[in-house]
């Protein structure tokens, strides 16, 4: 039995034989969807186990190149036959199914694969443009990086920022401040900061008379 998919609906499912490169594989079913072509195995009961169905063939609906049908020309009773190319891993691919009325399905196929194909790529476009929208947040998230480790430490590393551009600012006042009262001296005659090692006052000329 198989699963079908939230919003996929069965159009067909008839018990079948599908063939393909020759050989024949009975005792199936062939189910078509608004979604996929699918082939399962029936599965049997034999005499000490039981082997369970199994999906022989799925076909997606965007990977459908053609379907067409054909009626056997030798007996009236031989089922008719539901041709299917698609393509897989690159290559085209033939099957066919033996069905009782497969001219009222190859249009309903025909009009789902192309509806199929459409939404099929669509979605593959949005997926190229949502990782091209991942790489490009990643890009801009790097280049920000990069961008705050220029401004820490300058283009070139010769021109601070201007946060560091305070500091230093900052460091050049503090290095300007008057030191503590016991290492400087003042100039009796104009009261101006003598430079320690300084022999005169560089305001008014006064010399500095050493200890």
């Amino acid at each position: 039995m198989i699963v079908l998919e939230p919003d996929e609906n069965e159009i067909l499912e008839e018990k079948s034989v599908m063939i393909q490169n020759g050989a024949r594989v009975e005792d199936g079913k062939l189910h078509v969807t608004n979604k996929r072509i699918i082939y399962e195995k029936i599965g049997e009961r034999r005499l000490r186990r039981a082997e369970a169905s199994k999906i022989f063939l799925e076909i997606p609906m965007y990977d459908i190149l053609n379907v067409s049908s054909a009626v056997p020309k030798m007996s009236l009773l031989t089922k008719k036959k539901l041709a299917v190319e698609f393509r897989k891993d690159g290559d085209m691919q033939t099957v066919e199914f033996e069905i009782r009325k497969p001219e009222g399905i190859v249009d309903i196929i025909k009009n789902w694969a192309t509806t199929s194909k459409r939404d099929h790529e669509d979605r593959l476009k949005q997926e190229d443009q949502e990782r091209f929208r991942r790489e490009l947040e990643m890009a801009k998230a790097k280049s920000n990086k990069s961008n705050v480790n220029v401004i820490s430490f300058g283009r070139n590393g010769n021109q601070p920022s201007s946060s560091n551009k305070d500091t230093d600012i900052v460091r050049d006042n503090k290095a300007n401040l008057p030191r503590p009262a016991e290492t400087v001296e003042v100039c009796p005659e104009c009261g101006s900061y003598i430079p320690e090692g300084s022999k005169f006052c560089p305001e008014c000329g006064y010399k500095v008379k050493k200890s």
